[in-house]
């Protein structure tokens, strides 16, 4: 059975806009709830503190603003959408640069704290989050937040996947190129950055864009589906014909040579990946990699290697 997710990925677009006040960053925010709405997105996500997107000298060094959530927080609930952005939160511990996910009622539905502050934000105060942040349940899916200069830690992904992530969301200033990509390919989840640049967008689960912004488009738009699962060709790639045979036009069939992998997913709103796995008797890629991890410990704990 498909489960599609409809993301629309926000870049502030600054090296075009060249915004002088944190307003203008609300307006724009504004503007994209407005005109992404006949596309009825599940989720919207805006960059990292995205209210200072651009925004330089005693302005940029003005980290708390009520508005900020408050604006994040009327717009979700006027368009009933999920929302997801960064902003500076000042707490009983300090201040955080928190990546907020609202649900479509307004309501702050969790919050995580960014783990890695760059030392200029460490310099100014900003506290590093707690360092082992588990994934957020929703209704739609189990994510992962993770915040610009965290993606230089990919074990904190790989654990975030680890404990059921499925997609995680990256609020950024910095694009994050190949990092991300990596990472996409590695843990084999969707990667959504929104970012200050162009460079917004979605990566799918084998580290592909799917779609990204540029001068003609500050916004994109694209339909993800969480049933994308990828297996590793060893013991299984030979049950392709007989998959393909069984299913016909049911199901998508992808393979990557190179990596040794195929993937797919169901086309047909009756099918799941679990219903394939089961009659097959398939195993995913990372599962299979933990049970060739226990046969290799068991070996080396029994003397025999």
């Amino acid at each position: 059975m498909s489960r599609k997710l409809t993301v629309v990925s926000v870049s502030m677009a600054y090296e075009l806009r060249r915004v002088k006040s944190r307003s203008e960053n609300h307006r724009y925010a504004e503007k994209v709830f407005k005109e992404t709405k006949t596309l009825n997105p599940d989720v919207i996500v805006f960059p990292e503190v995205y209210a200072l997107a651009g925004l330089e000298g005693r302005a940029a060094r003005r980290k708390i603003c009520p508005d900020d959530l408050t604006v994040l927080l009327a717009l979700a609930r006027e368009h009933r959408v999920w929302t997801i952005g960064s902003l500076y939160r000042s707490t009983r511990k300090g201040i955080f640069n928190s990546a907020v996910l609202i649900s479509p009622e307004g309501k702050l539905w969790a919050t995580y704290d960014k783990v890695h502050p760059t030392e200029t934000e460490l310099i100014d105060g900003v506290q590093p989050g707690f360092p082992d942040q588990k994934p957020i349940k929703t209704p739609w899916a189990t994510l992962g937040l993770q915040i610009c200069f965290d993606a230089n830690w990919s074990e904190d992904w790989k654990r975030l996947v680890s404990a059921g992530a499925e997609i995680i969301f990256f609020p950024s200033a910095f694009p994050g190129g190949s990092i991300l990509t990596s990472i996409a390919t590695l843990n084999h989840t969707f990667v959504v950055p929104a970012v200050w640049s162009l460079h917004s967008g979605v990566i799918n689960n084998t580290g592909q864009w799917v779609v990204q912004t540029d001068r003609f488009q500050w916004w994109v738009c694209a339909t993800i589906d969480l049933e994308r699962t990828v297996y590793h060709w060893d013991y299984q790639g030979h049950l392709l014909p007989a998959i393909r045979r069984r299913y016909g036009g049911r199901i998508q069939v992808e393979t990557y040579g190179p990596e040794g992998w195929f993937v797919l997913t169901p086309l047909a709103p009756d099918l799941t990946v679990a219903q394939i796995e089961q009659e097959f008797k398939l195993i995913p890629y990372r599962a299979y990699l933990q049970r060739a991890g226990k046969a290799q410990d068991s070996v080396r704990q029994s003397g025999k290697n």
